[in-house]
């Protein structure tokens, strides 16, 4: 790592493993003398050790009552540094197993693995928290889109002074000479971080230098700072994070914050588990953002795009189910091909139902005017090769549509289309057809039925992508990946 890297300011607290040899008394613990390190394992999970010299009863008796298929009782663990300048919080713990257990010692030495979610630092001090960073594993691995420059320095100082002996007149010696010369030891610059404006919000998205964090993983932070308007809440920040991940193509997997004072001193720190035991396997995916964005557009694309969607995410996140649509959409992204299209088509459900329950249907869900009637049936009936005239069908349509929480999927899909005005292609009808056949157990096996498939999943992909950037209110260039080439294409 290089020299003028400042470990606490680029990365989370878990760099090095931790000491706490102070751990409080608790009814969960035995009594007596007890120390704890945690640190991270090879998947940035967190691993804690209890150890203890003494009688180890307690940790046979703990692990041995665990009950096959139970729920285990979680509790808290806290504890000090020697000089209690630092308090720790271990959070959701259970003791997990005994890890080595001593007897030829005068005290036998007990070891026991801890389950731990998260551990929180509080440093000793007066100062409050003018700055906070988040910290998240699998960023971005095309780095096209940081356009803004970050330069680090080391500087360095040379001072040399000459006296003289000192006589009568000078007797702790005669200064002659003073000399001072500045100098550069170690000199960094790259394009490595985003600044997003967004109403009264604003934020960097910067990438962690190599060398901080597991090197399987691109590593982000995000930041903000009292002095740009505001520090947002947990919950505003989880939201920041899902647009961000959304535009960037990545989902971003917290593993805790960092607080500062204004002269960058710590004043809290946090770490917790990715939410995925082997997040490996997801930081080696490529990419997938829904527009392309790089630096060198004039406007930087991926800055101005979260700062003009995030109000609008902001707005629609919960009655359109935007949350539970972007986790669906994650989770398949980690399926066997084929095997997301039900994932993908649930993700679009999702949204559907929160469009037809909330204020931005046109109908409430519950009534269709003759013109879109009209237009939905005539596309009903010359999909099956069938045209009726006249006005006969009205009534009949009325009863398919008069609720549309007993609409068929498909006729579901037609009335969301057309209310939020998204044009739909041939490619992913057939795309969103092709799901029922895999929820029902039709597993492709021949070569040619798994390019297919493929093409489906690119293209539900696409379909997901214009249907969030559509209801945020964006329209320009969007990449269509259910073509070759993945061809850029406009969203109007």
């Amino acid at each position: 790592m290089d020299g003028y890297i400042a470990p606490w300011l680029e990365w989370e607290v878990l760099r090095e493993p931790i000491t706490i040899p102070n751990v409080d008394d608790a009814e969960e613990l035995p009594e007596g003398n007890k120390k704890i390190v945690i640190t991270r394992d090879e998947h940035h999970n967190l691993q804690a050790v209890l150890s203890m010299k003494g009688d180890c009863e307690f940790f046979r008796k703990e692990t041995k009552n665990t009950v096959p298929g139970s729920f285990i009782e979680l509790f808290e663990i806290s504890g000090s540094d020697q000089y209690e300048s630092e308090r720790y919080t271990l959070e959701s713990c259970h003791i997990a197993s005994i890890h080595r257990y001593v007897e030829d010692e005068e005290e036998p030495l007990c070891e026991s693995n801890l389950g731990v979610q998260g551990l929180k630092v509080e440093h000793q001090t007066e100062t409050e928290g003018a700055a906070l960073t988040e910290w998240y594993l699998n960023g971005p691995s095309n780095f096209i889109a940081f356009r803004n420059r970050t330069e680090r320095k080391i500087l360095s100082k040379l001072f040399r002074e000459r006296s003289v002996l000192g006589g009568r007149s000078a007797p702790g010696g005669e200064k002659i000479q003073s000399i001072e010369i500045s100098g550069r030891v170690a000199e960094s610059s790259s394009f490595d971080f985003l600044r997003i404006q967004a109403d009264e919000i604003q934020f960097l998205v910067t990438l962690v230098p190599k060398g901080l964090g597991p090197d399987w993983s691109s590593n982000v932070g995000i930041e903000y700072r009292k002095e740009w308007g505001n520090i947002p809440n947990p919950g505003d920040r989880k939201k920041i994070s899902e647009l961000c991940s959304f535009i960037l193509g990545r989902q971003l997997l917290s593993v805790g914050y960092t607080i500062y004072d204004e002269d960058c001193m710590l004043v809290e720190e946090y770490a917790c588990n990715p939410w995925r035991s082997h997040p490996e396997s997801l930081c080696s995916k490529p990419d997938k953002a829904p527009i392309k964005i790089d630096r060198a557009s004039s406007r930087g694309k991926a800055e101005d795009l979260i700062g003009q969607l995030l109000p609008h995410y902001f707005e629609l996140r919960e009655p359109l189910h935007l949350k539970d649509a972007l986790w669906l959409y994650w989770i398949g992204q980690e399926m066997t091909v084929g095997t997301s299209l039900p994932l993908f088509a649930a993700a679009v459900e999702a949204i559907m139902n929160g469009w037809f329950n909330s204020k931005h249907t046109k109908s409430g869900g519950v009534y269709l005017d003759k013109a879109t009637l009209d237009e939905l049936f005539q596309d009903e009936m010359s999909s099956i090769g069938e045209k009726l005239e006249g006005l006969e069908y009205g009534d009949e349509l009325m009863k398919r549509f008069k609720n549309s929480n007993l609409m068929g999927v498909m006729d579901r899909f037609r009335f969301f289309f057309t209310e939020i005005d998204l044009p739909v292609d041939k490619n992913e009808w057939d795309a969103i057809k092709a799901r029922n056949a895999v929820a029902h157990g039709r597993i492709p096996t021949e070569e040619d039925e798994w390019e297919q498939i493929i093409r489906y999943t690119d293209t539900y992909e696409t379909l997901i992508h214009k249907i969030i950037l559509k209801l945020l209110g964006y329209s320009g260039s969007y990449i269509d990946r259910s073509v070759v080439g993945w061809k850029d294409k406009q969203l109007v």
